[in-house]
């Protein structure tokens, strides 16, 4: 009893107490008992700078990829997540808090060796063989899925920052067509009203052009209104200020496109993250099915107790020799409702998984499918409005902007033949931009970048590796 005492004393007196809330007085956001992480400490990725990105004067829809997969929000996000679940995997898998019980007060018994003044026991739970590997791998299993979840995140950031380029794209060539349209539907008021003054044409021409021309500045107020809206979207995805100025992006070819149904479909089968994270899942519920097994097993608890006794007893004998003694006891595994239940929820969460693979496997096929033909549909379209619709109506209006100096065209075919060929024009630029939006989308489906000549990047470059 007389060695025992000081080192209860010492344990009491010199250790902080766990229940001390002392130790966060010194936080100066204190309000609560939390412990909050600074945003400089090691591992938590500051907040960038919203002025710190440089973007090239002739910056293209991958160079802003880049720049928002570094930047983007959401992603950093999506990733923290991936970390914070990776800290329960050690949690799983580590043995449960030894218990410690100390009764130092009450009506202790009095044995022939004297009376107990002190009962103290350690105990420490043993699961099963296997429990915690299984409990690992759950914690494994939502970890990948959280990743599956974190490369969703990327693939839809991309495609967002894909199309709000390409509709700033649109916008600023749209501005560009009206702008220059405008200065040749001037030059035709000019003669109109050089005609007039001649006696040649009536003021109708003229009147005519004037509406023309102020239709113009309503597209054009609708359209910067537009480009706006696309730039703050960009700048949204980038994080930086949604006013934040950003480069016309430059005039682009129509690229080829040459790709197959069913290499999209296998590449979208084997790397869209929405089915690998619902292959994940059932792998999850499969481990969860483990453990529900495992838990009909009774799980161990070692106890090592120690009671101190006093040498001043009653019987004459008494001699102060402490006890102590070790033991185990086992949990008794006998409510089998909880455990049959367990059991049918997990394989209930298979099936669950596997009609919902299904499905997402369909949808997806579907998708891939529908973003292809559009994909073909607007490649044909501006290939079409290129090489043959915008020089024939271009054509036409030369000729009949002579024919009308000439007397022999009036000045409504003219106006109608211009306007002709400004619709045209603007068709051209947005079925580029539409083009370039349903490719950004058929990538997302099929959760890769996608050579316009083959399947997949990563499909070559595995081809090439030989892996």
């Amino acid at each position: 009893m007389n060695r025992l005492l000081p080192v209860i004393l010492l344990s009491l007196g010199g250790c902080a107490s766990p229940f001390d809330v002392s130790r966060f007085d010194d936080d100066p956001r204190r309000g609560t008992n939390l412990v909050l992480v600074s945003d400089t400490s090691p591992g938590v990725d500051p907040a960038p700078d919203s002025n710190d990105v440089l973007i090239p004067s002739e910056a293209g829809p991958d160079d802003y990829v880049r720049i928002a997969l570094d930047r983007n929000p959401s992603i950093r996000a999506a990733n923290r997540r991936v970390d914070r679940l990776q800290q329960r995997i050690a949690q799983a898998r580590s043995l449960d808090d030894p218990v410690f019980r100390a009764a130092p007060v009450g009506e202790m018994a009095e044995t022939a060796a004297g009376e107990v003044v002190l009962m103290t026991s350690l105990s420490q739970k043993l699961p099963f063989p296997g429990k915690l590997a299984a409990r690992e791998r759950i914690a494994v299993r939502n970890v990948a899925v959280a990743a599956r979840e974190c490369d969703a995140v990327r693939l839809g950031v991309i495609a967002d920052t894909r199309r709000a380029f390409w509709s700033l794209y649109y916008t600023t060539r749209g501005i560009e067509v009206i702008e220059v349209d405008r200065r040749l539907l001037g030059q035709f008021r000019s003669i109109a009203e050089s005609k007039y003054k001649a006696g040649a044409a009536t003021q109708q021409d003229v009147l005519r052009a004037s509406v023309e021309l102020s239709n113009l500045d309503n597209e054009l107020v609708t359209l910067r209104q537009r480009r706006t809206t696309a730039a703050a979207m960009l700048n949204r995805l980038l994080n930086r200020p949604v006013n934040a100025p950003l480069p016309e992006p430059g005039r682009v070819d129509i690229a080829d496109v040459a790709l197959r149904l069913d290499d999209l479909l296998a590449a979208a089968a084997r790397d869209n993250p929405e089915i690998e994270r619902i292959r994940e899942r059932i792998d999850g519920y499969r481990e969860r099915l483990a453990l529900a097994r495992l838990q009909r097993w009774p799980d161990v608890t070692l106890n090592v107790a120690y009671s101190a006794v006093d040498d001043d007893g009653l019987a004459t004998t008494a001699n102060g020799r402490d006890q102590w003694y070790a033991g185990f006891g086992v949990n008794l595994p006998v409510w089998f409702e909880k455990l049959d239940a367990a059991e049918n929820e997990a394989r209930q969460g298979i099936l669950e998984g596997v009609a919902a693979l299904a499905d997402r496997r369909n949808d997806i096929a579907f998708r891939v499918q529908d973003a292809l033909a559009r994909v073909e549909t607007q490649h044909r379209l501006a290939t079409l409005f290129r090489d043959v619709i915008v020089p024939q109506a271009r054509q036409t209006v030369q000729v009949s902007e002579s024919s009308y100096r000439a007397g022999r065209e009036d000045f409504l075919t003219v106006v109608d033949n211009w306007r002709k060929l400004l619709d045209f024009e603007l068709m051209y630029h947005q079925s580029v931009a539409q083009l370039e939006r349903h490719f950004a989308e058929l990538q997302r489906v099929v959760g890769r970048d996608l050579d316009r000549q083959g399947s997949s990047r990563r499909a070559d470059e595995d081809k090439e590796t030989g892996s």
